[in-house]
């Protein structure tokens, strides 16, 4: 007897259509366009700069981006779950608030971030400067609004274009003069310009309330409020930035690209899970309190079947695709594959649980106590780990923190969502 393949197909057709699924699908068209563009750069500039000044190259970029998350203070994190709540009137409002705020911290952490991140690479202080200006830029911009009020297509117009088309004029510019600062200045130019663009956007949608700054709360008490997720989202660039920064100290030049290549391949595999993340951030809280504990479980359910996938996608492609990448310079090792796959998979299930539920669920404390805690036992793990086993013993510290930290917070979470649910 042969069962009715009708009820099978309309549940399929029921699952393509969800909401979530259309939404995901949408944000995700901005990451793979990114992550195509940021793939093909890394034989290029090998290729034109060399494996070791590409690596340094990266270095920068981990320590921009490291800048970039204190100029962003928290609302990245936050600001989507937040925003999706809020009134449509009040929106703008939110926005212009946070962005004033942003571009007061914007000024002095680029001045320090430039002499620093100099200091530690070893490269000109323009190059630096316009580095960190190329991922500070965005932080200020309105990626995180447009992911809170469900705009997909704004997203990719004023996030992600502007990032796609200064990389590709910085490969065109290094095809011919090969040098960090012409990469730099074209990165540079179209990052302020995606800043500029997406804020005018903001203020000219009428639907979203007038453009006013909150004067009800001081500067210093808007800060606190972001306490929380700038806690969760500092340690977090903390735990991206700093290990790469150790690894140069310690292991041999020659050694650094084997590092930064599994980094950036795991930080592009990271990218799969953005717009689910992004479609995540507001589709949990928007349908109201009383659907927050079965949305949340779902999400949960959606992190562990992403994780999955990308680990046995990480562990089948990194080996052969190591070597195609760097034009044959560097291999990924099956072994170390295969810590990357399981360190993929803990970020998925940590940053879903932790970014999309443990927000809505008012536990943003649980958020940055367990960044916290995790970035001071992973940068201590890849500090030994380094000293003891080289590259490896790095990125085995890294992996073993993205579990644990998944661990924990699927606790919090659920314990969150049973009394959500009560």
């Amino acid at each position: 007897m042969t069962s009715d393949p009708a009820p099978r197909q309309g549940r399929a057709r029921k699952a393509i259509g969800h909401e979530l699924v259309r939404r995901s699908f949408l944000f995700s068209l901005s990451i793979i366009l990114s992550t195509l563009v940021g793939v093909v750069s890394i034989p290029v500039l090998i290729g034109q700069l060399g494996d070791t000044t590409w690596a340094r190259l990266a270095v920068l970029q981990s320590i921009a981006q490291f800048l970039a998350v204190v100029v962003g203070f928290g609302w990245g994190a936050t600001g989507p779950s937040t925003v999706a709540s809020l009134a449509a009137a009040d929106r703008k409002g939110f926005f212009a608030t946070s962005l004033l705020a942003r571009l007061v911290i914007l000024v002095p952490v680029l001045a320090a971030g430039t002499f620093i991140a100099a200091l530690i690479v070893g490269v000109d202080p323009l190059v630096a400067a316009l580095v960190s200006l190329t991922a500070v830029a965005p932080a200020a911009a309105a990626g995180w609004y447009f992911i809170g009020t469900n705009r997909p297509v704004a997203l990719f117009l004023f996030d992600a274009l502007p990032a796609i088309l200064g990389q590709a004029a910085a490969l065109v510019g290094v095809l011919i003069a090969p040098s960090l600062l012409m990469y730099a200045s074209c990165t540079a130019a179209f990052a302020v310009l995606g800043l500029l663009a997406s804020c005018l956007f903001v203020a000219t949608r009428s639907a979203d309330g007038p453009w006013r700054i909150d004067r009800t709360q001081s500067l210093r008490g808007l800060l606190r409020d972001q306490l929380p997720g700038f806690t969760a989202t500092f340690t977090t660039s903390l735990l991206t930035t700093l290990p790469v920064v150790i690894v140069q100290v310690i292991v041999p030049a020659s050694a650094l690209p084997l590092f930064v290549l599994a980094d950036r391949l795991s930080r592009y595999a990271g990218l799969v899970l953005a717009p689910i993340l992004q479609a995540i951030q507001s589709w949990v809280p928007e349908a109201g309190r009383e659907h927050i504990a079965s949305r949340g479980r779902i999400a949960m359910l959606v992190a562990c079947g992403i994780g999955t996938v990308g680990a046995i996608g990480m562990i089948t492609c990194a080996p052969w695709v190591s070597p195609l990448l760097s034009q044959g310079a560097i291999v990924i090792p099956l072994l170390i594959a295969v810590v990357m796959g399981f360190g993929f998979a803990g970020e998925a299930i940590s940053q879903v649980t932790g970014l999309a539920v443990l927000v809505t669920i008012g536990r943003s404390r649980e958020l940055a106590l367990s960044a916290g805690v995790a970035t001071g036992s992973a940068l201590l793990g890849v500090l030994v780990g380094t000293l003891l086993f080289g590259v490896p013993g790095a990125l085995v510290a890294l992996a073993l923190t993205s579990i644990g930290l998944a661990i924990y917070r699927s606790r919090a979470a659920l314990r969150g969502l049973a009394a959500q649910g009560s």
